[in-house]
């Protein structure tokens, strides 16, 4: 399917509908990533539990976000080398190393990628001061007023993600056809514009995969709410022993608040 059509068959919600205005190879195909990556967390979180310590548990589960990462790149790569317009879509693409633009949003995440990212910035003595003592300053503001207030994500270095291997995906499906758009909107983000036009296919893979790892976590009781990045990998790097509760049944962590 063309992505301009794949585009108007996305239907304008805070999740995409998976099934409609998709081919059948393309509906099989979300159908795997949506089951492997419930498979792949499954295991993960069983051996997570089994862990005799902490940093064990946080490997574990840090390895589903990394699987998920990587059938999400390995996606997206497959679609830009074999499809007739993937070529022509790649070189529309703006996003580049040092175009930060979009990286003074809140980032809504999965717990497992907030456990997966925090056990990168706790390894960075660094990194871990800057998610620190950003995450208060972010506390308790919405979208819009996270724009406003131009706080950057704390784990930029030189205008640059220093985690970018191991990004949320939420970070990973995000592209862009337009920088300068995308500078606007961060320096004026209520004037009124028309929709803003992205390369989709990435973001109906990242929730097919966000839909069979979160489906785990209900199946064996965990808490399955999404969290705002910087909050969820504070609340990580302050008591690492927040993942046990969490594997425990507890529900630690903050939720996403949709405002």
């Amino acid at each position: 399917m063309g992505e301009a059509k794949r585009r108007a068959a996305t239907p304008k919600s805070d999740r995409p509908d998976l099934e409609t205005g998709f081919n059948d190879a393309e509906r099989a195909h979300l159908a795997e990533v949506r089951r492997g990556a419930y498979r792949h967390a499954t295991a993960q979180l069983g051996s997570a539990r089994r862990a005799a310590s902490a940093s064990a548990q946080a490997d574990a589960i840090a390895a589903i976000h990394a699987e998920a990462a990587r059938v999400l790149d390995t996606a997206t790569g497959e679609f830009f080398r074999t499809t007739r317009e993937g070529p022509a879509i790649e070189a529309r693409i703006a996003c580049k190393k040092g175009c930060n633009f979009c990286c003074h949003v809140n980032v809504e995440a999965t717990i497992i990628e907030v456990i997966g990212v925090a056990a990168v910035a706790v390894k960075d003595p660094a990194l871990r001061d800057s998610v620190l003592a950003t995450a208060p300053r972010l506390a308790g503001l919405d979208a819009l007023a996270r724009v406003k207030a131009r706080v950057p994500c704390p784990l930029l270095r030189d205008g640059a993600c220093s985690i970018y291997a191991d990004r949320p995906r939420s970070c990973r499906a995000l592209t862009s056809y337009d920088a300068k758009r995308c500078e606007e909107e961060l320096n004026d983000p209520e004037a009124a514009r028309e929709q803003r036009r992205v390369f989709t296919w990435p973001r109906i893979l990242a929730a097919a995969a966000t839909d069979g790892i979160q489906s785990a976590c209900v199946d064996m009781s965990l808490q399955d709410a999404t969290v705002e990045l910087t909050q969820g990998v504070a609340t990580v790097l302050r008591d690492p022993g927040v993942i046990a509760r969490w594997l425990a049944g507890e529900s630690p962590f903050p939720a996403y608040a949709k405002t």
